[in-house]
């Protein structure tokens, strides 16, 4: 498992080096191409192939090569840069211009790539060059001007980009000739893994030594890249690692007979007082004093104990507050018999009042008595914590029928609402109490009366907003939050604001709810939102 780690780890490193180098080739192709299309570097070569021999001519020779040596020191690692115009003319800069090419051999090759980049080694010299033809692009007239070539040292690029053991070789390799390698000296007699087009390593014999190799070909150009693992390194350190862990393995066993002779000591007396309170426990004997609480250990068992003693005493507390719940709850049925209602006793007799009141001809009687009964038949013989918009309008109506006759002109109330929205379910009491508020803070406050306005309306059939609105007196925002605090106790029914927020937010999450919005003197406006929900 390590040797298999260390050879995928081995040709990560190398799909890493690769990818450096290569974007250092890209960069280089790209110098190339910026010095092939140079205004300065064209101008020059046009005017040096016109008028060979003139004056003016040796000066622009001398200034090309001037410009050069400024593209020539962009890296360490350019040896030099070479052009050799049309006419055979050869212009050279750099740390190193004693670099002899091949140009019999360049010069016809970048002629074949039709002014794209192309890469050559130099034999036995760890020199790689780039060469491009250079083309006037003055009117696309695209006439040759002469070969740009830069020479690479390959050297200073490794040492400079990747960190590379001393022991370890790396090889660079084009079209099966070595341009780049290290000091393994036997590599000329090998052949390299190839023609893959993939990432991979293999095992060779170098001179009797055995090597992992790792290979990488290059994303851009047709140079594959090798990296030499020795063995003995990887083979070696898998020795170690085997001496190690026969004595790790020898002293977990020692470790394990140990810890394992004084963890049965250790727990046998703790389970045995524990088994003796779980055998008392299952003959009923829930005392206090048979179950003393003791000084516990902090491993496994004493938590058990502690545990095991805080279950006791949470049994004996739900003892005694079963015992006290079963008091409460005779006490409260005994109440609730007492204080059992028949409401079709209560419907029946409020409906005799009704006609007495019709034959006597009390319409205020018989209107009132009629409303108070339709409202709270809608209030008790529903059940359902959700009605619809229309049942509860209903009920807010019967309200407002009864307040009239009480508060005569003083009290103004106008609904605005559609038919094709009434059907949208609401909790049951969400408006009625709100109206309720704004009558007994708003008509009762005010001697010159109160308007009290409900708008109910959708937006895209999504949120459904009430709208409770009057021109009372108003309230701060110190009494609004105290109010959805619950420092304020409501009044009448007995159902305040923060009440039916609780619900909403209960029944359909914390965006729904009331929002109020008030100020002294400028009256009160109470907005409702639900979730538009059908039956």
């Amino acid at each position: 498992m390590y040797e298999e780690q260390i050879y995928k780890e081995s040709a990560k490193t190398l799909q890493l080096s690769s990818a450096v180098l290569d974007n250092e080739l890209k960069k280089m192709e790209q110098l190339s191409f910026q010095i092939s299309t140079d205004n300065f570097v064209q101008n020059s070569l046009k005017q040096i192939i016109k008028n060979p021999k003139v004056f003016e001519t040796y000066r622009t020779k001398d200034k090309l090569i001037e410009g050069l040596v400024s593209f020539a020191t962009q890296e360490r690692y350019i040896s030099s840069l070479q052009i050799i115009d049309n006419q055979g003319g050869t212009y050279i800069a750099g740390y190193n211009t004693k670099i002899k090419h091949n140009a019999e051999e360049i010069v016809p090759l970048a002629l074949s790539k039709k002014g794209t980049n192309v890469w050559d080694g130099m034999e036995n010299q760890n020199k790689l060059t780039a060469a491009r033809m250079i083309r006037d692009k003055k009117n696309l007239s695209l006439e040759l001007l002469g070969t740009l070539m830069i020479t690479i040292d390959m050297d200073n690029l490794i040492r400079g980009s990747l960190k590379i053991p001393s022991d370890n070789g790396f090889v660079i390799v084009k079209d099966d000739e070595i341009v780049y390698r290290s000091d393994l000296n036997e590599l000329e007699k090998h052949s390299f893994p190839k023609g893959r087009n993939e990432s991979g390593y293999e095992i060779m014999d170098i001179d009797g030594k055995d090597y992992l190799v790792a290979f990488q070909d290059s994303e851009f150009s047709n140079l594959t890249y090798y990296h030499f693992l020795p063995y003995d390194t990887i083979t070696e350190q898998t020795t170690i690692i085997k001496h190690w862990m026969v004595l790790y393995l020898f002293f977990m066993i020692l470790l394990t007979i140990f810890l394992s002779r004084r963890a049965a000591s250790a727990l046998s007396k703790p389970l045995e007082g524990l088994t003796e309170k779980m055998k008392q426990v299952q003959k009923g004997r829930f005392e206090p004093s048979v179950f003393r609480e003791g000084k516990y250990s902090n491993d496994e068992v004493g938590q058990l104990h502690k545990d095991f003693q805080t279950m006791i005493n949470k049994i004996n507390v739900l003892i005694k507050e079963n015992y006290e719940k079963l008091l409460m709850i005779k006490e409260t049925e005994y109440k609730a018999l007492q204080a059992q209602i028949n409401p079709h006793f209560l419907y029946n007799t409020l409906d005799s009042i009704n006609w007495i009141a019709k034959i006597n001809k009390q319409p205020k009687i018989y209107i009132m008595v009629e409303a108070l009964g339709n409202m709270m038949r809608n209030i008790i013989s529903k059940k359902a914590p959700l009605i619809s918009i229309k049942e509860e309008l209903q009920i807010v109506e019967n309200y407002i029928t009864i307040q009239k006759y009480r508060y005569q002109e003083r009290l103004h109330f106008t609904l605005n609402s559609l038919t094709d929205i009434e059907h949208y379910l609401i909790p049951k009491l969400s408006i009625q109490p709100i109206v309720e508020n704004a009558i007994q803070h708003g008509v009762e406050e005010s001697e010159s009366g109160c308007s009290i306005t409900v708008d109910i309306y959708t937006l895209d059939n999504e949120d459904l907003h009430i709208v409770v609105e009057d021109n009372g007196p108003g309230m701060n925002q110190g009494t609004i939050t105290s109010i959805f605090k619950g420092e304020i106790k409501p009044k009448g029914t007995g159902i305040g604001l923060r009440n039916i927020n609780d619900r909403i937010k209960l029944m359909f999450g914390s965006s729904y709810g009331i929002q109020m919005e008030s100020e002294k003197g400028k009256g009160t406006r109470v907005i409702i939102t639900l979730p538009c929900r059908m039956g």
